[in-house]
């Protein structure tokens, strides 16, 4: 059985999105759990852990070398 993991942390919500988006576009599924907390009153302790992306055990090196394949080709721009 496949469990969920932490497949990144980012500091701003729409680091996250861009994230999920891309690994989406990649076949790979995230959930992140702290998509509504803006609809919530924010509570600065509920966001300690910043906005997790979380996927399937068996996806998290793909999940790991697509991210980490991005921000190289980001920093290639400059």
């Amino acid at each position: 059985m496949t469990s969920l993991v932490i497949i990144a942390r980012f500091a701003s919500r729409s680091e996250a999105l861009i994230a999920q988006s891309l690994l989406r576009s990649e076949g790979v599924e995230t959930l992140m759990p702290e998509f509504n907390v803006l609809m919530a009153e924010l509570d600065p302790s509920m966001m300690e852990h910043g906005w997790r992306l979380m996927g399937r055990s068996d996806d998290v090196f793909k999940a790991q070398e697509i991210l980490r394949d991005a921000q190289l080709g980001d920093r290639g721009l400059d």
